[in-house]
């Protein structure tokens, strides 16, 4: 594993134990097969997902078939296995793979990945979560002289996930501009949708409010239409069980005093 310079990377999130694994994920270095054409699921630019028998082919490169990809991972049907081909050595995960079989594996398992900073206070786990340039670096920086690093969870990227009645939040490898990543998890105490404002506010939302925003800020499987039905079907569950703001902010210590007063 050493070999791979990303390796740093994920370091803190290896666990020793590996009995009871959600992937195997098999890794092959050479020559990257060309892909066996199959029907389509989803394509952008820079991947493409297509279903072949009872298997998933990701092709991890340009979406022109006449170019060669940088990598082609086949998955069995409930992304529980799994061959990765790669022509170097340089990355263990390229571009986005990592992340898109965490997506799916999460779908299954009540769960999604959500575009916000996470932060540990007093036992209680805290998501800001807004679209780029709304605070989301500036909420967490605010908390750095108030929690023990490795209570800040995550700065950009963070898995939540559903314990019947209690959700969990997740720190992930995945971490934005403030480089904060964190293996540690909280049960999630309070969702707050961030935006900059001119005074410091917080506004209870209603559960369309919280579902449409949920929509955008988080990462779903639009490639599996069951996948994403049981990811929405965990929105409502979210919705009835924690509480959820919109917070207008001025960055400054008033903006965290009222996050705690809040809570």
């Amino acid at each position: 594993m050493q070999r791979f310079h990303d390796f740093g990377f994920y370091r803190d999130f290896v666990i020793k134990d590996n009995s009871s694994y959600h992937c195997r994920l098999d890794h092959v270095i050479g020559p990257v097969p060309n892909p066996v054409t199959g029907r389509d699921l989803f394509s952008t630019q820079n991947w493409q997902l297509a279903g072949v028998g009872d298997t998933k082919v990701l092709r991890v490169g340009p979406s022109s078939t006449k170019a060669k990809p940088d990598n082609v991972v086949v998955f069995n049907g409930d992304y529980s296995a799994g061959v990765m081909y790669q022509k170097s050595v340089i990355e263990l995960f390229r571009r986005f793979i990592d992340q898109f079989l965490v997506i799916n594996l999460l779908s299954k398992d009540k769960g999604f990945l959500l575009h916000a900073s996470s932060v540990v206070w007093k036992q209680k786990g805290i998501c800001f979560t807004g679209i780029s340039g709304t605070g989301k670096s500036t909420l967490l920086n605010l908390f750095k002289d108030e929690v023990a690093a490795e209570c800040l969870l995550n700065d950009d990227r963070c898995a939540l996930r559903n314990y019947g009645n209690r959700w969990r939040v997740f720190g992930t490898p995945w971490y934005g501009e403030s480089r904060v990543s964190s293996s540690n998890a909280a049960d999630l105490s309070a969702l707050f949708f961030i935006r900059h404002s001119k005074r410091n506010y917080v506004r209870r939302l209603s559960p369309p409010e919280i579902c449409s925003q949920l929509m955008v800020l988080s990462l779903l499987p639009l490639w599996d239409e069951v996948a994403t039905s049981s990811v929405l079907g965990s929105f409502q569950n979210l919705i009835r069980n924690v509480p959820a703001y919109e917070f207008g902010f001025v960055p400054g210590k008033a903006a965290i005093d009222l996050i705690k007063k809040t809570l």
